[in-house]
């Protein structure tokens, strides 16, 4: 027996249905009533639906866009990295006058080598940064390789070579960033 008011099935001497709480009667019918219609129209109707303003325009796959961002984000952490390095590689060339002799002939070259290495290291993702917006062939291994030593950089540094290798070393990566760099 189902109820009559919701369709639900209804257990032999229950006084109330168990979900609406209508009371049962004798003459709830042995069959369930039919579905009611849903409230919203249907979604997966295509005949209903207005055509798209997009239909046959070329859209950006996800590779293109996270390429895209991912080349920005080089560059912009990049160029964050690199005023320091030259600021670092301008000081040891201030020669440190309040240092003694002895230990500015020691630390002086040591500083100029950091600065130098940031600088390099910043230029380098610029470089990737311009490879992967230009779509160059040799750009994804490229920006690859500078986002493993990136890793090391705790957390922004961390963070974007991990983004770095999900974009770029994700499955079917190699072919579509190839496709891209054969269109551009």
């Amino acid at each position: 027996m189902y109820c009559a008011n919701c369709g639900v099935m209804i257990q032999p001497g229950q006084n109330f249905c168990s979900r609406c709480g209508q009371a049962v009667t004798p003459s709830a019918s042995t069959t369930p009533p039919p579905a009611p219609a849903p409230p919203y129209p249907n979604l997966n109707a295509t005949a209903a639906a207005p055509p798209s303003p997009y239909i046959g325009l070329p859209q950006a796959s996800r590779m293109a866009k996270h390429t895209s961002i991912l080349g920005i984000l080089w560059i912009v952490v990049s160029v964050f990295h690199l005023i320091p390095g030259l600021v670092i590689f301008g000081f040891s060339h201030a020669g440190f006058p309040f240092l003694p002799a002895q230990l500015r002939g020691f630390l002086v070259p040591i500083i100029g080598a950091l600065g130098v290495l940031i600088a390099i290291t910043a230029v380098a993702g610029i470089l990737a940064g311009w490879a992967l917006l230009t779509h160059q062939p040799w750009g994804r291994m490229f920006a690859i390789v500078i986002g493993c030593l990136k890793l090391i950089s705790f957390p922004f540094g961390t963070a974007l070579g991990i983004y770095t290798l999900w974009v770029l070393a994700s499955p079917g990566a190699e072919e579509e960033y190839q496709r891209q760099a054969r269109v551009s």
